[in-house]
């Protein structure tokens, strides 16, 4: 070892012997001694089914339960990727990166799942065009494959569609954070889920109207504050109904007005200054707007919907959150939604 004063100096190795003949696991000792465990790994090991078949198997064990022997309503995996091949209304498909949580219920007495089930289901079909009908058949057959009385699987994914400038005649990519979901209870119907992260921008209208009085009463120019705004709607599809994440960027394009731009020149810029002020909201309007939209489509059984107006005039954010009401169904619960603020 190195030793720090006026010089530095290699201390050498203890003389064989006096290690006190303490024995190493891993590597040689300085007595030069080998291991007591010998470490190689056969690159060439091929395993046959008489080999497979002798595997321990954690599942196929007893009185192996830590803790609590009481059964747990969701387990599985989180974070898996994968590219899949999504659905779009019109044209090809388009291949995008997935984010699977796939979980399901485990009994009492069970010590654990395989987590590679859920793995192996998605690559079982990633030919396949993906959308909300074969997710719920992923469901079921994860379900199946687990033994489990519940499960449910969520994809995540960022979806391009392409947009046009407001006047200019540009256009370019806006992305939709988006999610599929799929859950199924015991023998009943699998349950399918949209949800989309929608940014807007948000003119204040007691700021404007201040501003204008400032103008009006006193001749001082002023400036009404806006900010980047988020709604998060997520919605469950009526049993037998198709819906797509483009149906709800739809909704939420029709009811806030004011989406976020891609491409924009000055034309658009003042274009965007205009819908501002043509379509100033509280976050309690945003909300409002977003449920007189979802409550009319017959193909939505129920939903939530969160907005986040991130505030320029405040150091705190303003929220809101609404659910259609069904019985037994959504919650209007922020903490659903606490990731749409930082």
């Amino acid at each position: 070892m190195l030793r720090y004063g006026d010089k530095q100096t290699l201390e050498p190795l203890p003389p064989s012997g006096q290690n006190g003949g303490r024995k190493a696991y891993l590597f040689r000792n300085t007595d030069g001694a080998e291991p007591v465990i010998m470490r190689a790994y056969d690159a060439h090991f091929r395993p046959d089914e008489a080999y497979r078949a002798s595997l321990p198997d954690m599942t196929e064990t007893v009185d192996a339960v830590e803790g609590a022997n009481v059964p747990i309503p969701q387990v599985g995996i989180a974070g898996f990727r994968l590219p899949l091949r999504f659905a779009v209304p019109s044209g090809e498909p388009l291949l995008l990166e997935a984010r699977v949580t796939g979980t399901v219920s485990l009994e009492a007495d069970l010590k654990g799942i395989n987590m590679s089930r859920i793995i192996r289901t998605f690559y079982a079909r990633k030919e396949v065009v993906f959308d909300l009908d074969t997710l719920a058949q992923v469901v079921r057959d994860y379900q199946r494959e687990l033994g489990s009385l519940s499960a449910r699987v969520r994809v995540a994914f960022s979806y391009p569609m392409l947009v046009p400038s407001l006047r200019s005649g540009l256009e370019g990519y806006q992305y939709y954070d988006g999610r599929y979901e799929a859950a199924v209870e015991g023998g009943g119907p699998v349950r399918r889920y949209v949800e989309l992260d929608f940014v807007y921008s948000s003119a204040c209208p007691c700021s404007a109207e201040l501003a204008e009085h400032a103008r009006d009463v006193r001749g001082v120019y002023a400036i009404p504050h806006s900010q980047r705004s988020v709604a998060r709607l997520r919605v469950e599809v009526a049993e037998g109904a198709q819906l797509h994440l483009e149906d709800l960027v739809h909704h939420a394009r029709e009811a806030l007005k004011t989406e976020v731009q891609v491409m924009v020149k000055r034309e658009d810029e003042q274009a965007f200054a205009e819908l501002n002020g043509v379509y100033v909201k509280f976050v309690e309007d945003a909300v409002r707007l977003l449920y007189a939209r979802l409550v009319a489509d017959p193909r939505i059984h129920d939903f939530q919907v969160a907005c986040a107006h991130l505030e320029s005039l405040h150091a705190h954010d303003a929220i809101a959150v609404m659910a259609k009401g069904v019985p037994g169904g959504f919650r209007p619960d922020f903490a659903d939604f606490s990731s749409l603020v930082r």
